[in-house]
């Protein structure tokens, strides 16, 4: 409507002054809040039937007092404009990983809610598969696990389920741990997530798997004879990520038919309609990337999709024996291709905003997915093969709100004139020639990026400070995903090099156009983002300040105490024989050349960035004088999830910039 108003006006003053008067009485944005953020529900999972007509699907609603969000199974219909519903559960049942029966008669669930009066036994753990019916009035128990469930499949017969539980302590290992007799060797474990197969009528359960085998991942072959695997011998997260493989296991004995892939990467497994091809992931010989392969079964022949791409090819779904569907990025967008799986060629066939890939496909080609706009967190969404439409509407309060304005950038590299992307986000209805005081925040990975859409949760600060005044700027420099293979593997021996210039490159387009104002310029991120930012004041005066949120800071020192020790290697080589290398680019080895006042933020049981590096780089600060405030969060893993730290992390933010850029604001 809007450009038709200067036309309406000339034509009709009195249709103006009626407009004019409507939006008087419209109330005015609300200016968002952290706790309003941090109160946005978690929308996941969508699972669209085989027939195409329903989509189930996860929402999270916080918790108070240190609790994850509670998790419930939602439906909306795959078209038109039916409303979604909640399917109805037990009071404090947490419910997730829905999954359609072939025939979409019925939905497999993980849940938590009691079992039958009188079939639960003493061992059974809490979380077991549970089959509702489409309005989830009628439920029953699938599984009967002395280990929680943690992930499933049902055999295409129906006749069987398939699934990954992690074997229960034994009772001398409870006896031990009661008694405080607990000792652990490290890398031995006793215990690991086994396959486990159950006949659905007689109740009959074994274990597939051996004791010795981490299971990551299964999927039924169509004629129920075989099972595809992803197992490793270690149960680490360095293990999930790094070291697993894919094998083919005879259903009836679980014996070792064929190791098909040797480095896979943590891509879900599938097989194709007619049983004759999988699809899996090839981790990348740097561990950054990863190839989605078909592989054909009989001859053995591997194909990989999309490969030369200029893109990041997150996941790929079959849509029948011949075609996949695949999600990813290119530059700050979103990507639906359609794939060849005979010989790996793509076509891009829309180009939807995403926070990162969820989808699922039924047999008539609708695909559903998690979407999201400028105005709007992640919703459910389908894609027809031309049309994007959003199906849910589980935020509708941020319709409500302010809201910052999102444009996407292209720019050069000066370095080599590489072609490099981002967005800006600046206040709602600012217009150029006002420069705004700057917050560039750096993403994680590096090997990720920022997405074009909605920008805020705890560690995502765009929406927030765009509404209280703040452009933020957020770059994908070389390194991120989002430009290909190549573009990410880019970061290999050079964080804080081209990574950096790149950015300089895109704060230099800005100050041109007026948008940043060089004197109120800050730069803040999490993780790698929380590295850059460390890095970028030990190089550079241009900053006013930095905020390092569980920031790398010795990069040799983390290589050999993260919990993905396979990480670093992969970027700086072996820290024991290159540490030269990884000290030229630690930002610890030039803290003392930072003069200007830090703000360090860190979750205390952070495993992958250990708190260590947080607290090194304060003390060598305080050493140096230089004004430096450190705030930690008890319980605190790498990425938080209580509703209070959430909001302390934002407010903080908001509070150190108005602070430190000289940003006044009524309180």
């Amino acid at each position: 409507m809007m450009p038709l108003l200067p036309r309406m006006l000339v034509a009709c003053l009195c249709a103006g002054m009626a407009w004019t008067a409507q939006a008087a009485d419209r109330p005015a944005a609300v200016v968002p809040t952290p706790d309003m953020i941090m109160r946005l529900k978690a929308v996941g999972d969508p699972q669209i039937d085989p027939q195409g007509r329903w989509i189930a699907y996860t929402v999270g609603t916080p918790q108070d007092q240190g609790r994850p969000p509670l998790s419930r199974i939602w439906r909306v219909p795959a078209s038109g404009s039916g409303a979604a519903i909640a399917l109805p559960a037990p009071d404090g049942a947490n419910e997730e990983h829905p999954r359609w029966r072939a025939d979409g008669r019925f939905l497999d669930v993980l849940s938590n809610r009691p079992l039958p009066a009188g079939s639960a036994a003493a061992d059974t753990a809490d979380t077991q598969v549970w089959r509702l019916d489409t309005q989830g009035t009628a439920a029953e128990p699938l599984t009967r696990s002395a280990g929680a469930v943690s992930a499933f499949e049902v055999s295409a017969d129906g006749a069987r389920i398939a699934y990954i539980a992690t074997d229960a302590p034994s009772p001398a290992e409870v006896a031990r741990r009661d008694a405080r007799d607990d000792a652990a060797v490290v890398e031995q474990p006793t215990r690991f997530a086994r396959a486990w197969l159950r006949d659905l009528r007689s109740g009959a359960t074994r274990a597939l798997s051996a004791v010795g085998t981490q299971v990551h991942d299964l999927a039924w072959a169509p004629d129920g004879r075989t099972l595809a695997l992803r197992v490793s011998e270690g149960t680490t997260l360095n293990d999930y990520w790094y070291r697993s493989r894919v094998v083919l296991v005879d259903a009836a004995t679980g014996a070792l038919v064929k190791v098909l892939e040797p480095r896979a990467s943590a891509h879900p497994l599938q097989w194709s309609p007619d049983g004759r091809r999988l699809l899996y992931g090839h981790l990348g010989e740097h561990g950054m990337v990863a190839a989605l392969t078909v592989q054909d079964i009989a001859s053995g022949d591997r194909v990989v999709l999309a490969g030369d791409w200029k893109g990041t090819l997150w996941q790929a779904r079959w849509q029948d024996a011949r075609t996949l569907v695949g999600l990813g990025q290119r530059g700050v967008r979103g990507a639906f291709l359609r794939l060849q799986a005979r010989d790996g060629r793509w076509q891009e066939v829309a180009r939807p905003q995403i926070p990162f890939a969820a989808l699922s496909t039924s047999r008539t080609g609708r695909t559903a997915y998690l979407g999201i706009a400028d105005d709007q967190p992640t919703e459910v969404w389908t894609f027809d093969g031309t049309a994007l439409a959003a199906r849910t509407t589980t935020h509708p309060e941020v319709a409500g709100w302010a809201h910052g304005q999102v444009r996407e950038l292209a720019w050069t590299s000066s370095r080599d004139g590489l072609p490099i992307t981002g967005l800006l986000v600046t206040p709602p209805g600012w217009k150029p020639g006002t420069p705004l005081p700057t917050l560039v925040q750096g993403h994680g990975g590096p090997a990720w990026a920022w997405w074009s859409g909605w920008l805020g949760s705890w560690h995502d600060w765009a929406q927030l400070l765009a509404t209280h005044g703040y452009a933020v700027f957020l770059p994908n420099p070389r390194g991120s995903e989002g430009g290909g293979a190549a573009f990410t593997e880019m970061a290999r021996n050079d964080w804080g090099g081209g990574d950096f210039q790149d950015i300089l490159d895109g704060v230099d387009m800005l100050e041109r156009e007026g948008v940043i104002d060089p004197q109120r310029l800050a730069i803040g991120g999490w993780s790698y983002g929380g590295y850059m930012a460390a890095w970028a004041v030990t190089q550079s005066t241009r900053f006013r300040t930095a905020i390092v949120g569980a920031g790398v800071i010795d990069i040799g020192a983390m290589a050999l105490t993260t919990d993905t020790p396979d990480y670093l290697p992969g970027y700086f080589g072996d820290p024991l024989a290159h540490r030269a290398t990884y000290d030229a680019h630690s930002p610890i080895r030039h803290a003392d050349r930072i003069r200007v006042p830090v703000l360090i933020l860190h979750g205390e049981q952070d495993k992958r960035v250990p708190l260590a590096q947080g607290e090194m780089l304060y003390r060598a600060l305080r050493f140096s004088g230089t004004p430096v405030q450190m705030v930690t969060y008890p319980r605190g893993p790498h990425w938080f999830f209580e509703q209070a730290h959430g909001r302390d992390v934002q407010q903080r933010v908001l509070d150190w910039l108005d602070t430190q850029l000289g940003v006044e604001r009524p309180r």
